[in-house]
C-alpha cells in the first residue's frame, strides 16, 4: 500500500483508476485497503503500471491524451483508463514478434 500511496502523491490518480487501468478491476485498491491478499503476479502488473513513464493531459472537451515517453507513442480516449488501454494496445502492436 505504501507504493500505491507514494504513486498517488505524485500522479494524483484515484484508487479506482489504478485498479481499472492496471488490472481492469476498479475495486482492487479498496480491497487491498480492506486487507485482501495480493498475488505476486497481480502486484507485478500494478508495479509495471506505476513505473511506466508516461505523461497525460486532458483537453477542454474532456479527451485524455497520453504519451509513452520512451517510445513516443501517443494515444487518446474519453478517460485516462481508456486512453491507457489504447496506449498499451499500440505499444503491444509496435513490439517486434
Amino acid at each position: 500500500m505504501s507504493e500505491i500511496a507514494a504513486f498517488q502523491s505524485k500522479v494524483k490518480v484515484r484508487d479506482s483508476n489504478i485498479g481499472l487501468i492496471a488490472l481492469n478491476d476498479p475495486k482492487f485498491v479498496t480491497r487491498l485497503r480492506e486487507g485482501r491478499r495480493c498475488w505476486p503476479e497481480t502486484a507485478k502488473k500494478v508495479r509495471d503500471f506505476m513505473s511506466a513513464a508516461y505523461t497525460h493531459i486532458t483537453t477542454a472537451d474532456g479527451t485524455v491524451i497520453i504519451r509513452d515517453i520512451a517510445s513516443g507513442v501517443t494515444a487518446s480516449g474519453p478517460s485516462l483508463a481508456e486512453a491507457y488501454a489504447e496506449l498499451r494496445r499500440l505499444l503491444a502492436v509496435k513490439e517486434p514478434a
